[in-house]
């Protein structure tokens, strides 16, 4: 599961993937906002966008990419490389940047844009 939050903690945005149960999607949901006190910890004692592994549960592993402007991309996973993690949140970064260039978009509110999902979608398909 892929996550974009505010720093106010707000769900930007949300990408599942679509062979899992709804009910698992729930706890992985529950899992990532947890994370987000060591994601908290964590970026403040890094100069890096892309920290790795910040969280683990089970056989789950939450890795996050935090932008400039303190948004944070978390990425619930199991067994993925670091590799193709990191290139997919350089690539999702390019294109949340290009959509936040939407000046009806607020960067707390949700990201409706079929296009960014489109694209989100394919990075996926393509990296894991």
């Amino acid at each position: 599961m892929f996550m974009i939050v505010s720093p106010e903690d707000c769900q930007v945005y949300e990408k599942k993937i679509p062979s899992y149960k709804k009910e698992i999607n729930y706890m992985h949901e529950l899992i990532a906002y947890a994370s987000l006190d060591m994601v908290e910890l964590s970026e403040w004692q890094t100069n890096n966008m892309f920290m790795k592994q910040v969280d683990k549960f089970n056989e789950s592993t939450i890795h996050c990419f935090v932008t400039p402007g303190r948004m944070r991309f978390l990425l619930l996973h199991e067994g993925l490389s670091d590799d193709s993690i990191k290139n997919f949140f350089n690539d999702v970064y390019e294109y949340y940047v290009k959509a936040l260039l939407n000046p009806f978009i607020d960067k707390n509110t949700k990201i409706n844009s079929k296009i960014f999902d489109e694209k989100v979608k394919k990075l996926m398909n393509k990296y894991f």
